[in-house]
């Protein structure tokens, strides 16, 4: 899907405008049908080591068709929601 790990022109996908935490900012990817997810990585902007630029806990949701249409939170075994630090 994407590269991970590649610190090309210090770029990184970010939100539009600058955001706070009152905000909800969202990447939302569509794998266009059901598979099972079995990691997640994320990296942050490094910018050559100027940028040092990274989320500091994200939430995952997933869709799935037949659930009414709502986004759920991705839960442990426990089922307690999971912030990923």
């Amino acid at each position: 899907l994407f590269r991970i790990r590649i610190d090309n022109a210090g770029g990184a996908w970010c939100p539009r405008t600058q955001i706070d935490e009152t905000q909800y900012e969202y990447l939302e990817v569509n794998l266009q049908q059901l598979h099972v997810l079995t990691a997640v990585e994320t990296q942050g902007r490094f910018g050559g080591g100027h940028g040092k630029e990274y989320p500091l806990h994200y939430i995952l949701e997933y869709w799935r068709p037949g659930r009414g249409g709502q986004w759920m939170r991705y839960k442990d075994q426990q089922r307690n929601e999971v912030c990923i630090i």
